[in-house]
């Protein structure tokens, strides 16, 4: 009988090898920069030609562009690893806006799954997007606002927005919403670890006889999934055996002995198999305790850095997507052109049979 979560979305879409999930990341890269290297070359080309023409005559307005000029050679792209770190930074600030908001929205609306799953929607959309299209300021904001949706806490935008740190608008967020549902493929659940250790906190009741330690082991491996939400375990290994592998972490650092529970639990099943689980388990473990977030001093560097190479194409004052914007507008003319001359040779054709 196989196993339920291989059954799921997260299992067939978001559940990788570690070599898999690092030639995703190689390739998501490598065309991001290529792409917006593009993106920056017609931006100086069009800034050139713009500057280029000649002085407009009396009573004509000049043409100018309210973005910054570019030399495509001064340009530092951010590195793979740049991003990485950079996202990790803004992936720990989500807990940090949810503080922001009144202790009853804190209690009742961002709740641990909520903020998992916002981190984890995070974590997927920069699997196939670059923060130079997307800083992520501002897809942390809107990612706590969807899982909120997902996870049946809802806030309303309004009140989303009062108490945000930053000074996003809603048209900001639904804009980006949009965005980060189709990255996701519009696969908003995610199955966390937190159902795993209360499963696991219930049944330990069964074998071990010390409610009260249990209970604080419990407590205790909720801020070891906590902390394992920002590193790539939930790509890696299935919510079960982080939940595992955090129960037994907190048992360890409060000197308590799982053995027993251990034995009672796996001792029935196959020698193999059960070394495959003690490994694992053993490398969640690893992951976790070496895990450091990223330093501030480190992330305004980077993203110092990000500010120098974003893509033109999404500053809205670019004179990249005022031409992007001319495109659209002639080929919207052209349609309606198009649809009103079918129209009035429609409305022609029947004058011709009713006359």
């Amino acid at each position: 009988m196989r196993e339920l979560f291989t059954e799921t979305s997260q299992y067939r879409n978001w559940y990788y090898s570690k070599e898999k999930l690092q030639e995703i990341r190689e390739k998501n890269h490598a065309s991001a920069v290529e792409r917006v290297k593009q993106r920056v070359s017609e931006e100086a080309e069009l800034q050139k030609q713009i500057s280029a023409k000649s002085t407009p005559t009396r009573g004509e307005q000049p043409e100018r562009v309210n973005s910054p000029r570019i030399n495509p050679s001064e340009i530092e792209y951010l590195k793979m690893e740049d991003e990485l770190a950079l996202c990790n930074y803004y992936q720990t600030q989500i807990p940090l806006v949810d503080s922001k908001f009144p202790e009853e929205i804190q209690k009742n609306k961002f709740t641990d799954k909520v903020k998992a799953s916002a981190i984890t929607y995070v974590k997927r959309f920069y699997l196939r997007n670059t923060m130079m299209d997307y800083h992520p300021r501002d897809i942390i904001i809107t990612c706590l606002f969807l899982a909120a949706k997902t996870e049946f806490s809802f806030v309303a935008i309004e009140d989303f927005i009062k108490f945000l740190p930053t000074k996003a608008t809603k048209e900001v967020i639904f804009d980006l919403e949009l965005i980060v549902a189709r990255s996701l493929r519009y696969e908003f659940t995610v199955h966390h670890p937190y159902l795993s250790a209360y499963g696991l906190f219930l049944d330990m009741q069964t074998v071990l006889k010390d409610a009260k330690k249990i209970q604080v082991i419990y407590e205790k491996s909720k801020e070891f999934i906590h902390k394992s939400l920002f590193t790539d375990t939930m790509f890696l290994y299935q919510p079960s055996q982080i939940a595992l592998a955090t129960v037994r972490l907190a048992a360890k650092e409060l000197n308590f002995d799982l053995n027993s529970y251990f034995r009672t639990k796996f001792n029935s099943e196959p020698k193999t198999k059960l070394d495959n689980l003690y490994k694992t388990i053993d490398e969640i473990e690893k992951i976790i305790k070496e895990y450091e977030p990223t330093p501030l001093n480190k992330a305004k560097e980077i993203d110092a850095r990000l500010h120098k190479c974003k893509n033109p194409e999404k500053n809205p004052n670019s004179a990249i997507s005022r031409k992007r914007k001319l495109e659209r507008e002639e080929l919207e003319d052209a349609d309606h052109h198009k649809k009103k001359r079918i129209e009035d040779e429609y409305q022609k054709s029947l004058e011709e049979v009713f006359k």
